[in-house]
């Protein structure tokens, strides 16, 4: 059976988003591909980007908040805090919102967007505070975790429903 490298292990699980982003852009163009113009664009990348990012991610999130709270740390550049179960619960919230949305109606997916859009968003300002402040550049807290979870995917979001409000 050949090994796994824990390189490549450290390297999916440390900017696991990331991951969960290039899966959901994978599924999009196979959607695309297969539906081809009867689903809006807006209406298959919100699908993917809400199960994969959003979803996948926020629970994943969860798991090392809450089970492995050093871990999450070391990742971040953080000192432990009992707020990191917290944390972990409103990203397990926020990852199951989503993927519900997954088919949802409108009004539920603008909740889920909004609601993730304000934990991320919110958690950007903390992370760009820490950066620049404190000189905190762990992977955690300026990889892609900044970027891509709490900047790209919510823009990405955002631009979904605003295209499917807009052809309801």
């Amino acid at each position: 059976m050949p090994r796994v490298d824990s390189d490549l292990i450290q390297l999916v699980l440390t900017n696991f988003g990331l991951f969960m982003f290039v899966i959901a852009a994978f599924f999009i163009i196979i959607h695309k591909a297969i539906v081809r113009d009867r689903v809006s664009n807006e209406e298959i990348v919100y699908r993917w980007m809400a199960l994969f990012p959003l979803g996948c991610t926020g629970i994943y999130a969860f798991i090392i908040h809450v089970f492995y709270p050093e871990l999450a740390d070391a990742t971040i550049g953080w000192s432990h805090s009992p707020f990191e179960y917290e944390v972990g619960v409103a990203d397990l919230a926020l990852g199951v919102v989503a993927i519900l949305s997954f088919n949802a109606t409108f009004g539920f997916r603008l909740a889920t967007v909004i609601a993730n859009v304000i934990f991320l968003v919110g958690a950007a300002s903390q992370h760009l505070y820490l950066m620049i402040m404190q000189g905190n550049y762990a992977v955690g807290n300026a990889g892609s975790w900044l970027w891509m979870n709490d900047l790209i995917v919510p823009l990405i979001m955002v631009l979904c429903i605003n295209g499917l409000r807009k052809k309801k």
